[in-house]
């Protein structure tokens, strides 16, 4: 669930972006995919929870 928008979905993918400089994380950003499987939106990883 994200948390912010309060959308179920499945989680598809995380993507992490690091700084080429030194390697460290920058952010890590969910795909997610509506039960359906229509529509899909992109959110950061830290406002994702799991749900029964």
């Amino acid at each position: 669930m994200d948390t912010v928008s309060e959308r179920t979905g499945r989680l598809v993918g995380v993507i992490e972006e690091r700084y080429k400089s030194n390697g460290k994380l920058h952010k890590r950003q969910a795909f997610m995919v509506s039960k359906g499987g229509d529509t899909e939106w992109d959110v950061p990883l830290d406002r994702i929870k799991p749900v029964d």
